[in-house]
């Protein structure tokens, strides 16, 4: 009497088992492969938005774009015309930048969002107003573009939503003069993932205190634990960091110091605007509010816990 071929139980919970075993080995190496996949993305994204400006400024005597200067005030002898009148420093937030570069086609809203983005707040804009530009009529971008807590979060008009994931050097007073152009300085950092964030103004830098590892930013490229992001600088090289101290990025905190300082890219060590240190002091925000005589500016804080 012939048996008939096939598996027995045994072989078939063994081979099974194996399968089991091969998947669960597979498996994190896999998800690793994927998160590796979405932060080689983002970097590109990054990068493609610095050249975005980079084309921006080849057209602008070298000056990246900035809102104030592309929608000026009143020309006291000529009116109102596009390119032509003092700069409305009030206009240079982070919603205005990235607003007024989809407008004019430098890129669409998709790029702004990263694809390893975990805040619920950070959707991209699909309801772009295009018919917004309009330089006759002095409208350059769509207003209704979001990009931060656009007034601090107890108040009551805090918007829920948010159309962009990247920070960027902030652009206001000496600082926008000398570093917010295409300088091709391989030390000055002009976009990024977003930095932890702040308690009472100061920055979190420590990776010990409950704020830094209660982040949700720590899980856009990294594990949980540490904060890594992209960053952009201005001769349009990336580099991803652990921390927020790039090796290249240095200030001199006063005439009497030993040496260059090393930069906290998302702190402001120099505020005030007539401090000429606050030129060399690298400062990559998400700007909400400008003051009108190109002075401080406030940063919202929306991925504290």
């Amino acid at each position: 009497m012939y048996r008939t071929k096939g598996f027995t139980l045994i072989e078939l919970l063994v081979v099974i088992a194996i399968i089991a075993l091969l998947v669960g080995l597979l498996l994190p190496a896999l998800a690793k492969a994927q998160r590796n996949a979405r932060s080689m993305k983002d970097s590109a994204q990054i990068k493609e938005i610095h050249q975005s400006f980079i084309a921006f400024a080849n057209d602008h005597k070298g000056k990246l774009p900035t809102p104030g200067l592309i929608n000026r005030k009143e020309d006291p002898f000529l009116g109102q015309m596009p390119e032509t009148g003092p700069e409305d420093y009030g206009l240079n937030i982070t919603k205005n930048l990235y607003s007024s570069m989809i407008a004019q086609d430098f890129f669409n809203g998709d790029i702004l969002i990263g694809p390893t983005e975990v805040n619920l707040l950070v959707t991209e804009d699909t309801d772009y107003d295009y018919s917004d530009y309009n330089p006759g009529a002095d409208t350059y971008w769509d207003p209704d573009f979001k990009m931060g807590l656009q007034y601090p979060q107890d108040s009551d008009d805090a918007e829920a939503e948010v159309n962009c994931s990247y920070a960027h050097l902030a652009f206001c007073g000496d600082r926008k003069s000398i570093k917010w152009r295409d300088t091709q300085s391989g030390g000055d950092p002009m976009l990024s993932t977003r930095g932890v964030g702040s308690v009472d103004g100061e920055t979190i830098i420590n990776p010990g205190m409950p704020e830094y590892e209660e982040s949700p930013t720590l899980e856009l490229h990294g594990g949980t634990r540490q904060w890594v992001g992209n960053v952009c600088f201005n001769d349009n090289h990336m580099e991803q960091l652990g921390n927020f101290f790039p090796q290249l990025t240095t200030f001199e905190e006063a005439a009497t110091t030993d040496g260059p300082q090393k930069d906290c890219i998302f702190a402001a060590e120099f505020t005030h605007p007539n401090d000429n240190r606050a030129a060399a002091d690298a400062w990559l925000v998400v700007c909400f509010l400008s003051d009108s005589n190109d002075g401080h500016w406030v940063t919202p804080v929306y991925d504290q816990p």
